[in-house]
């Protein structure tokens, strides 16, 4: 998983180079261009930072203007990395010209190379992003002073998003200063650092607005949640995001809702941001009980859902459909691992036409050689991605061609996922190739798929980052974007957001318990923990075009986004209420109880009580 993210991050990086010009008008956000302003830790304040055994700090001692530069230290494996990003505003950018310039001084930097990025988002015929530059062919290692490097590019006019930064990847030392942007030769003027701070009548909007909740306990009654009923009305899709994928809270009250949304309001279906075949052993268990509900959850791969909350949300599941009360089905509607899918297509193919096989094991025998060439360094770079979707396409053209030979004697469904298992083999290449579907539109192709399959007036209830989940796609075509143009608003979209707190990630000592700055003024969260609700949910509609007091929160705001990666620092710009439909909010975040982390401290804590030889008596 760690060397896929870092043939992830590789992929996006870019770079810049600078532009003489007449300074243009004043610039709308304060993007902390020249590193001056520190964040909690020592951090960069304005910027997200992330990645793996590295260290990224504001640094006074060395610097090429100004009063101090960024630096971003590395001491471990080489493939390791540590990024920092932020955001930059589109509107001002669309169908013009950019440069990125910056400064970048180098240490012992071996293994990797440093550089800046830059990436241009929207929906591409094409594939992948509109326009990026991450400096592969010229970026810095080893020992170098201080040297500007610069990035051009030309904004598409239906560009969405812009995001940039700087990389590190490997051991050793680089600085990163004086950062500076041009838009069709003229110098982009950064506004002054000015948070938005709402008034008193604005807060006490929310607070009138708010509906509270005392905890997230999954076994507390219903009652304070009966005005969700109003707040969600008709809808038959409601999204849950996660601003981390390790806290505690947020995947308790998903469990909650997801118990109430089925008590009280008809939802039938879960479906989780995991790979779509695997999901169906643990389906088997809730619909039958059929196998070990633990095994299950860990053969979804990622440690992200193999949690105590998860595990306890499913054996709720296999209660409730005990009980007679209703039926609620888990399943998954991700892509990214195809070998599971890839056996589950074979074993049909085997009883169903087996004069396909020979044929149909050439073609995966490339899929299982490109994906094993993926887990090595630098995979996505050496694998034949091409060669793996060309015969993953084979083979599922030719099952959707023999559909109809199938169903004359097979089940519909069986036939169904049969087609549908070799549809997951041939998408999940696709993200990392230029002119295929990204990972999101795939995974609300598939969330389709489900509701396609289901009775008419299915109710599903969605889980999966609040990134993915949301409206705007602000920094890429989201999952949320995609079913929200076909759905519109008989989909409901819940966001999540904490103050303060800690939460289980990957970071520098490897999968563990991580914690991240506190809310800052300007924030979101920090405004609704100065409201004084501990707990509440916010239907955000409410700001749109509605009652001025609310209307501040329909804006750019600094809001926090943390994935599986640990983040010391990670405000970013959003309009939250474009975003989402609804807000979920917690003051405090606690670690999920990661039962991969459970084994990884068992058995380090077994290598540590060992005896050792000259210790025998």
């Amino acid at each position: 998983m760690k060397k896929k993210l870092i043939s992830l991050v590789l992929f996006f990086v870019v770079h810049s180079a600078l532009i003489a010009g007449t300074p243009a008008p004043k610039g709308q956000d304060y993007l902390n261009l020249d590193f001056e302003q520190k964040g909690w830790k020592d951090s960069v304040k304005g910027w997200s930072i992330g990645g793996r055994s590295h260290t990224i700090t504001v640094d006074t001692t060395e610097k090429i203007s100004g009063n101090s530069s960024l630096c971003i230290e590395g001491k471990t494996k080489k493939n390791d990395f540590g990024v920092a990003r932020t955001t930059f505003p589109i509107a001002l950018v669309r169908g013009k010209k950019i440069k990125l310039t910056g400064f970048i001084k180098t240490q012992e930097l071996t293994g990797g190379h440093a550089a800046l990025w830059w990436r241009v988002d929207g929906k591409s015929k094409k594939g992948g992003s509109l326009a990026f530059d991450n400096m592969k062919d010229r970026a810095p290692s080893g020992t170098s002073d201080w040297k500007k490097y610069a990035i051009e590019l030309d904004v598409p006019p239906e560009g969405t998003g812009i995001m940039f930064g700087v990389l590190m990847v490997g051991s050793g030392k680089a600085w990163y200063d004086k950062l500076e942007i041009s838009i069709d030769g003229k110098l982009y003027d950064q506004a002054d650092l000015k948070p938005v701070v709402p008034t008193a009548k604005e807060l006490a909007w929310i607070k009138k607005k708010a509906i509270p909740f005392q905890n997230a306990n999954p076994k507390a009654p219903h009652k304070e949640l009966m005005g969700l009923k109003k707040v969600i009305g008709d809808c038959h899709i409601v999204a849950l995001g996660e601003a981390t994928h390790g806290s505690s809270e947020f995947f308790k009250m998903k469990h909650r809702l997801t118990r109430f949304l089925a008590e009280e309001m008809g939802f039938t279906i879960f479906a989780i941001e995991a790979n779509m075949t695997e999901a169906r052993k643990v389906n088997r268990y809730v619909l039958y009980g059929e196998g070990d509900p633990k095994e299950a959850l860990s053969g979804l791969y990622f440690w992200t859902w193999n949690t105590r909350e998860v595990l306890e949300m499913i054996e709720w599941m296999r209660s409730y459909n005990q009980s007679g009360k209703g039926k609620i089905q888990f399943m998954g509607f991700d892509m990214q691992v195809p070998l599971v899918a890839a056996e589950a297509a074979r074993e049909f193919i085997k009883k169903a036409d087996s004069q396909f096989l020979p044929l149909m094991d050439k073609s995966y025998e490339q899929v299982k050689k490109s994906w094993e060439q993926i887990r090595k360094p630098n995979g996505f770079i050496k694998a034949d991605l091409p060669k793996w979707h060309e015969e993953a396409k084979k083979v599922y053209e030719h099952m959707k061609a023999r559909r109809d030979f199938y169903l004359k004697s097979h089940d519909f469904m069986e036939v169904e996922w049969a087609i549908q298992n070799a549809h997951i083999v041939m998408q999940a290449p696709e993200p990392y190739m230029h002119g295929k579907p990204s990972r999101d539109e795939s995974m609300a192709k598939n969330l389709d798929w489900i509701l396609a399959h289901s009775p008419k007036g299915t109710k599903i209830i969605t889980w999966a980052h609040n990134g993915h989940i949301s409206r705007n796609g602000k920094h890429m075509s989201s999952m949320g974007s995609y079913l929200s143009g076909k759905h519109g608003q008989d989909m409901i979209v819940f966001g999540f957001a904490f103050d303060q707190g800690t939460y289980t990630a990957i970071g520098k000592e490897g999968l563990g318990v991580y914690g991240t700055s506190p809310s800052e003024p300007g924030s979101v969260e920090w405004a609704l923990k100065k409201t004084g609700i501990k707990n509440m949910i916010l239907d955000l509609r409410l700001t749109r075009g509605g009652e001025k007091e609310g209307r501040w929160l329909n804006q750019e705001l600094n809001s926090r986004s943390i994935g599986a990666m640990a983040m010391d620092y990670a405000f970013g710009k959003n309009n939250i209420s474009e975003a989402f439909d609804a807000l979920i909010y917690f003051e405090t975040s606690t670690p999920s109880d990661c039962l991969s982390l459970r084994k990884k401290e068992k058995l380090e804590k077994k290598e540590e009580t060992k005896e050792k030889p000259h210790e025998k008596k």
